[in-house]
């Protein structure tokens, strides 16, 4: 009877341990999935020409499209206050919910003449995210691809046989580091105000494999956000320089990932973070 009942007891243990194993690796694969918006139209409004698409606000983004010749804006309020151009073509742009769940004020300006702007639509939305991470899971217009993108198809090449995030991370850090040149006549334009506006094309960015800063995160952020892991594009300060990089969800926190930093040999003593897309 003893050792009929040891016998049982490791084969109810091994049974554990493997329902374990398998359950541990469905929660894994559910951890990757990539995010790709859409404008499903379940949840719209339109006032002045404008369309805010918010039928995936629990997924971290809603989405606004105008067709305008006049130069547009987009505010977003939640616990932070977020304001972005928003192309005149009457496509759809995907704007990030990155405060989390609650109330978000969706805006939207269309220019008057110089710096003023009239109000055209103005909408609350409520996000309940079952994913806290799901806004740094899609793209958006700062680190905008599709499922047919190159850097889509990169990101499999590179981290698709990868087992963990930390993994997939620091290959996709190698990547941008091994392969990408800084521009710094771009730098010394974007700072000088000679370029407005600016917002990194991946196709470009890939073709040329030069760039600046928001160039270099928003290639990371694609590569590893097509993954499945949760990639935030950051903007602030390193040091005393407006800056752009990387953090990247692991092991239940952010570490920040500076490809950069390590392709111009920058020494930053000190890292100010105002903004995260």
């Amino acid at each position: 009877m003893g050792e009929a009942w040891t016998h049982g007891r490791g084969r109810l243990a091994g049974a554990a341990a493997l329902g374990l194993a398998v359950l541990l690796t469905l929660l894994a694969i559910a951890a990757s999935v990539s995010i790709y918006p859409e404008a499903t139209g379940s949840v719209t409004f339109e006032s002045g020409g404008a369309t805010l698409d918010a039928s995936n606000a629990d997924e971290g983004y809603v989405m606004v499209k105008m067709q305008s010749e006049k130069a547009l804006k987009v505010r977003i309020t939640g616990l932070n206050q977020y304001t972005y151009d928003l192309d005149g073509d009457g496509e759809y742009d995907v704007y990030p919910l990155q405060d989390g769940d609650g109330t978000y004020t969706v805006v939207v300006y269309e220019q008057v003449e110089g710096t003023s702007y009239a109000q055209v639509l103005s909408q609350s939305v409520e996000a309940a995210m079952a994913d806290a991470n799901a806004p740094f899971l899609a793209p958006n217009r700062y680190s905008w691809y599709t499922r047919d993108s190159a850097v889509v198809s990169l990101s499999d090449e590179l981290l698709g046989g990868l087992g963990s995030d930390r993994e997939k991370a620091e290959a996709a850090y190698e990547y941008v580091v091994s392969n990408m040149t800084y521009d710094y006549m771009k730098a010394v334009m974007a700072v000088g105000g000679q370029i407005s506006g600016y917002v990194p094309d991946l196709d470009e960015v890939l073709e040329t494999k030069t760039g600046i800063c928001f160039d270099f995160a928003a290639l990371m952020c694609a590569l590893l956000r097509a993954q499945g892991v949760p990639t935030q594009m950051v903007m602030g300060y390193a040091d005393t320089t407006y800056h752009a990089w990387n953090n990247v969800y692991l092991d239940g926190e952010w570490t920040r990932f500076d490809a950069t930093a390590a392709v111009t040999h920058a020494d930053i003593k000190q890292y100010t973070e105002e903004a995260v897309y």
